[in-house]
């Protein structure tokens, strides 16, 4: 995509134009706000312009309120257009405004825009995968299904690009940054009438003393479709040297079908009026996969879910519902099956305090991979979980719940996604030292978390009792897309829950194959609608389930 640029330096903005078509009239300036203050902008902008091989290069030093310095660049390159700044003084970072910033007296000063249409690889809605320009958006490592308003929990962290449109113009906006500096928790597309701006939550996590440079702001152009942009995106990445190495190697059993007892457990609770949790037992289990066997259907992988442990932090099996989970495991790896635990990450249950986050009153919010005790104990229960019980992996979940709160407390210095990232590897690294050929499944396609992750999980399925028949598929493609563009090494867990009817349920099992390994949640019907299966719904897993291997030659 060619573009011309035209430089307002008074009010410091560069207006970015394609066939004739304002696309932009960017902000070459941001905010970094502190908890000190608002950063604002006083007096006259300098902004100087430069000519470089590469391109023109567009340098604004501010006067601030809370800094001592900033100096915002911005490089018009040929494919793309690339924005940082650097403040020095001191300050806890609140909220980093890019493409935007506070200028007195005229408040706060977003970028002009002429996009239309926006794609958000953050699965936040049933069925919706591209909104309109005016719709905000956000990509976090927080998000809880059952809280308004924050329902974004599927993928923690997705990629750090947003996609956009402009007629048939295809665009991207992307954070690039190694996954050491992402110590913020959301990155938001914040739409106003006819502009946008970007920013970054620190929550007051991250303490400046001396210098910050904000993670580079890039603004690439071109692209067929979202997925070209977001494969574009991983280039990006890629060509920064801000993607870690994958150390292992994939082993065959990985690519296995797979039954999870979640569903099952849903559905037996629907029609039993008990909560799922409590019927995590060995007796269900053995129920489930004979039940399964008897219709012709063994999986090679099998998810003990939620709750199989008696406490969530420490991971040991609850005796009341596991009078032996050794030994179970070993009876299934006899009849050559693989068993994975559901680890629920942050979860304090069982924890002590000194290994916990806390929030202002000392009170445990869920697990610091930071501090010398939550460090023990998190290695403590995956050497128990892989060698003791001699689990085969993980299905991790949960990762939503990553701490947010300026007033809480921990003991290093990460937040946001770094701190994800370093819990996921005390987790990884300690499962591959136990069981090289452990299988770790997460729901983070992020190409930050490459290094920490075998396999990602599609996740839960939202419903839409308004939706067009198929939409299950149809979004859950959509999810795979976003996998496949941005982590094409990884694996896909394709998932089966919750589903919204017997008839969107028979539907997706009919194309899990195609976007991953299958995944089979139910044993006697669907929960949400109570429908109990028959003849022919074994059948179609067990088609399904035939077909896939057929392709792979397993």
């Amino acid at each position: 995509m060619k573009y011309t640029v035209d430089l307002h330096t008074a009010k410091a903005y560069a207006t970015v134009v394609v066939d004739d078509r304002p696309l932009f009239r960017l902000r070459l300036f941001a905010s970094l706000d502190t908890v000190g203050g608002f950063d604002e902008s006083y007096g006259d902008l300098a902004v100087d312009v430069a000519e470089s091989a590469d391109g023109l290069v567009v340098t604004t030093t501010a006067q601030s309120t809370v800094w001592d310095s900033r100096v915002t660049t911005t490089r018009f390159l040929s494919d793309r257009i690339e924005t940082s700044t650097v403040v020095t003084g001191q300050g806890r970072l609140t909220d980093v405004h890019l493409l935007g910033g506070r200028r007195t007296p005229r408040g706060f000063l977003p970028s002009g825009s002429g996009l239309q249409r926006v794609y958000s690889p953050n699965p936040d809605h049933p069925t919706r995968v591209m909104r309109y320009a005016l719709e905000a958006a956000t990509i976090s490592v927080c998000g809880e299904g059952s809280e308004p308003g924050i329902e974004r929990w599927l993928f923690t962290p997705a990629p750090w690009c947003f996609a956009a449109t402009v007629d048939d113009q295809w665009l991207g906006l992307s954070v690039v940054a190694p996954v050491a500096e992402q110590n913020f928790t959301s990155y938001h597309y914040l739409p106003v009438t006819g502009g946008f701006s970007l920013r970054l939550d620190y929550e007051g996590q991250t303490a400046v003393d001396g210098s910050f440079s904000t993670p580079p702001l890039v603004v690439h152009l071109g692209g067929s479709s979202a997925e070209d942009v977001l494969v574009r995106h991983r280039s990006l990445l890629d060509s920064s040297g801000v993607v870690p190495e994958r150390k292992v190697a994939d082993a065959d059993w990985w690519r296995g079908t797979i039954f999870c007892g979640w569903g099952a457990q849903c559905a037996l609770g629907a029609r039993t009026e008990q909560a799922p949790q409590p019927l995590a037992t060995e007796a269900n289990y053995d129920r489930f996969l004979d039940t399964l066997a008897a219709q012709g259907i063994v999986p090679e992988t099998i998810v003990i879910d939620d709750k199989w442990q008696a406490s969530y932090g420490t991971c040991r099996p609850d005796p009341e519902k596991w009078s032996d989970l050794k030994g179970w495991i070993a009876r299934r790896h006899a009849a050559g099956q693989r068993v994975l635990l559901w680890w629920k990450a942050w979860d304090e249950e069982g924890a002590p305090a000194d290994a916990c986050v806390t929030d202002a009153g000392g009170n445990p919010v869920g697990l610091d991979p930071e501090s010398p005790a939550g460090v023990a104990l998190i290695t403590e229960a995956v050497e128990y979980m892989l060698g003791e019980l001699d689990a085969d992996g993980f299905k991790i979940d949960f990762t939503a719940r990553t701490p947010s709160g300026s007033s809480l407390r921990h003991r290093g210095s990460r937040w946001g996604a770094a701190l994800l990232h370093e819990q996921l590897r005390l987790v990884y690294d300690t499962a591959k030292r136990v069981k090289p050929d452990a299988l770790v499944v997460t729901h983070t396609p992020n190409p930050a978390f490459l290094d920490v992750t075998d396999v990602i999980r599609l996740n839960d399925v939202l419903r839409d009792d308004t939706a067009e028949p198929g939409y299950v598929a149809r979004h859950m493609a959509y999810r795979a897309g976003v996998v496949r563009s941005v982590c094409p090494e990884l694996g896909i867990d394709t998932d089966g829950w919750m589903m919204p009817s017997h008839a969107e349920w028979l539907e997706y099992v009919k194309v899990q194959g195609g976007l991953g390994v299958p995944a089979l949640y139910y044993v006697d019907g669907t929960d949400t609608d109570r429908y109990d299966f028959g003849a022919g719904d074994f059948d179609a897993v067990k088609d399904s389930w035939e077909r896939y291997r057929a392709a792979l030659n397993l």
